[in-house]
């Protein structure tokens, strides 16, 4: 999985200054467990984050009608390099 830094002003201010001061991503390595059935809680969190995008048809394809879950147990974390970019880090 890779977990980007979605942050506006952290990418507006690299790009302005031709570098990082924190890394923009990292790569993360784990394990899938079993799949199981999703908690009502683990529904109703992904309904409330998903609501600005409801109406649309690539959230009822994506997101519709989940009823299964893995968890996802992390072992391992890279830093990405991008470069001149990151070269200071």
């Amino acid at each position: 999985m890779l977990a980007v830094n979605s942050n506006n002003w952290f990418w507006i201010k690299s790009l302005f200054r031709g570098k990082f001061n924190n890394y923009p991503a990292i790569k993360l390595y784990g394990e899938l467990g079993q799949r199981r059935e999703a908690t009502e809680i683990e529904i109703s969190r992904l309904n409330k984050r998903m609501k600005t995008t409801k109406g649309m048809k690539g959230n009822r394809y994506l997101w519709g009608d989940m009823k299964f879950v893995r968890d996802i147990t992390f072992t391992k974390a890279e830093k990405i390099n991008l470069g001149e970019m990151t070269k200071d880090l």
